[in-house]
């Protein structure tokens, strides 16, 4: 008897640790060979994780790029509090060729956070001026008098700031997911999900209708109530989201099998899972996200190309708002491109026709 049960427990502990061993080779043998496949070995390439100092504060920053004698696009990430610099070689590529592409973890998250011994407090002006720092060390190390400036969802809001206050420094403007008024972003969003006919008599349709109605009334922070806030981004998902859509848990996945992410990432990733926690810790730029941020307060007038970019499938941004403000916008050039099966991370959903459509407009600044 006791010979069978320390057979059966030798069998459980085979299969236990078979099990573990599968689960480490299906991350382990993707990163191999992601790391081979997204390795840049060209003569003037660059492939670097590093931090540099701003004002006592050590940022992290990631370049890839094929030439450094190409163009330099920084890219700004969304969230707040989003970094996306792990799975940047899934998404961007296709554009290491012909340009030198920058990703950074702002103040107070991600990899910039746990790099810091105190927890960096982060507000909209801080956050311009760390981006102007970014900006200044790329054009002093790569030899530029301008760069490409591509904002993503919260990433926009930085961006357009930037823009109109640093003209100087900038070649062009891209807006990815532009955001205009964020809280009113939202409820426009889940009005467009109550246009369709799919929700029309459904439980759904009067829950959305009480939730824009009871969100409307808020006129600052503290009005606001997260859990309206995640139920009315949820329905509106289901009448609005496309096909192409990459799941939170499919970015994880992406992630980790990608050779960039470390343990930083993975930590930041799964704190964003507590969403109380997480606008806890993120208040001031969640409050000015939400209630501080108004496009229509900046000038109409840019002095810089502007290009916007919009998932046809947003739901988590009314990207019709955006197109309304680019019909008023005036600059040297613009242009509107709608992507199709894609949603509020198009360049996560559908990264083959994000490239292009970056490369058309890099021929634009080319002319």
């Amino acid at each position: 008897m006791k010979r069978k049960l320390k057979k059966a427990m030798l069998i459980v502990l085979i299969v236990i640790l078979s099990i573990i061993l599968l689960a480490v080779m299906s991350v382990f043998i993707p990163r191999l060979i992601n790391s081979y496949n997204n390795k840049i070995d060209t003569e003037n390439g660059i492939q670097e994780s590093t931090y540099i100092d701003i004002d006592g504060m050590k940022q992290y920053i990631q370049i890839r790029g094929e030439n450094t004698e190409n163009p330099v696009m920084i890219f700004i990430h969304g969230g707040p509090a989003s970094p996306m610099g792990y799975v940047s070689a899934y998404y961007q590529k296709e554009l290491e060729s012909e340009l030198t592409i920058i990703n950074y973890d702002q103040r107070g998250c991600g990899r910039t956070y746990y790099a810091n011994d105190c927890d960096a407090n982060a507000d909209i002006d801080l956050l311009v001026d760390d981006l102007n720092a970014i900006v200044e060390y790329a054009k002093e190390r790569f030899g530029k008098e301008k760069v490409i400036i591509a904002g993503h969802s919260w990433g926009t809001v930085i961006g357009s700031i930037y823009v109109q206050e640093h003209p100087e420094n900038v070649s062009c403007y891209i807006g990815i997911s532009q955001i205009t008024n964020l809280y009113e972003n939202k409820l426009n969003a889940a009005r467009t999900a109550l246009e369709k006919d799919e929700i029309k008599g459904t439980e759904d349709e009067q829950k959305l209708t009480e939730l824009i109605e009871r969100m409307s009334k808020a006129s600052e922070y503290d009005d606001m109530s997260l859990d309206d806030l995640s139920q009315l981004v949820s329905i509106t998902s289901k009448y609005i989201a496309c096909e192409g859509e990459m799941s939170g848990l499919s970015q994880m996945i992406t992630g980790i099998t990608f050779p960039d992410m470390n343990f930083d990432d993975i930590k930041w990733f799964m704190s964003q899972m507590d969403t109380e926690k997480f606008f806890a810790q993120n208040r001031e730029v969640m409050e000015y996200a939400f209630f501080g941020f108004d496009i229509d307060t900046l000038s109409k007038t840019y002095d810089v190309p502007v290009y916007y970019l919009a998932g046809k499938g947003d739901y988590a941004v009314c990207q019709k708002d955006a197109e309304a403000y680019y019909e008023s916008i005036k600059a040297p050039d613009k242009a509107f491109y709608w992507i199709e099966n894609a949603g509020h991370s198009m360049f996560m959903d559908n990264p083959e026709v994000y490239c292009d459509t970056i490369k058309d407009i890099l021929s634009k600044i080319d002319d």
